[in-house]
């Protein structure tokens, strides 16, 4: 409640322009918090706090988390789509870019740094809020998804037990399931796969024909476990149509 009070000041009150310390007061914090302080000097949550707190523009706020964040930019995806839902309890993407520098570096001064330091990790996805390897992967997948043009060529997939989806860039079923062990995203063999094609900008069609591995699960469990994630990273899903048809159709 306290982040959606403060981002309603804040989208109605004019940004303070930024005070001469104020990015230097924000890192020597961040410098000093261990959460951030534990983050690889490489890693691109790290390197994408530091630009966005020493921003001076939105756009260039907005840059960082591009940079650290695949969901930030699945959600610009649907955003452009028409299908980024508005019933979210939450969003710490508006919220993190409602917080001004000016205000950033005023709750640090008063020691009220509990709301951006929460809002801070939520956004980045580092300490607390470090993302899941399913999650990883479904956003490997849907960032594939998006990326198909309506006629054009298709991409393979892989549905793994719990319902999680996998995409390879082109490799094979095969060279896919290594891939999600080796980087750590899980272990053991998809429950099926197959191919997508975009049909429209919000019709897809997938077949299930892979011989890869022996596939235990229904069409219908295939749409349903693509469309939980288009949700579950923030669209409305029953904008979405998804269609199964064999593989002698496609």
């Amino acid at each position: 409640m306290e982040t959606q009070v403060r981002s309603a000041q804040s989208a109605s009150t004019p940004l303070r322009a930024p005070a001469s310390g104020d990015p230097q007061i924000i890192e020597r914090f961040l410098l000093n918090w261990m959460p951030f302080a534990m983050l690889s000097p490489g890693s691109r949550a790290r390197t994408s706090i530091l630009r966005f707190v020493a921003a001076d523009s939105q756009e260039d706020r907005e840059r960082a988390l591009r940079y650290a964040s695949v969901l930030f930019k699945l959600q610009e995806q649907y955003t452009e789509l028409g299908i980024l839902r508005t019933d979210r309890p939450a969003d710490p993407f508006r919220d993190l870019l409602a917080c001004s520098q000016p205000q950033m570096a005023i709750d640090i001064r008063q020691g009220d740094t509990q709301e951006l330091c929460h809002l801070l990790q939520r956004a980045f996805e580092f300490g607390r809020h470090l993302v899941a390897p399913q999650h990883q992967a479904a956003r490997t997948f849907l960032r594939e998804f998006l990326a198909l043009q309506p006629g054009g060529p298709y991409m393979k997939y892989c549905i793994y037990p719990n319902g999680i989806p996998f995409s390879g860039g082109g490799k094979t079923h095969e060279e896919m399931a290594r891939e999600f062990v080796a980087t750590g995203l899980g272990g053991g063999l998809p429950q099926c796969g197959g191919a997508l094609y975009r049909i429209a900008p919000l019709r897809f069609t997938f077949d299930m024909s892979s011989t890869a591995f022996r596939t235990s699960l229904r069409p219908e469990g295939v749409r349903q476990a693509i469309l939980r994630w288009v949700r579950t990273t923030g669209a409305d899903e029953q904008k979405v149509t998804l269609d199964y048809v064999s593989a002698a159709q496609h």
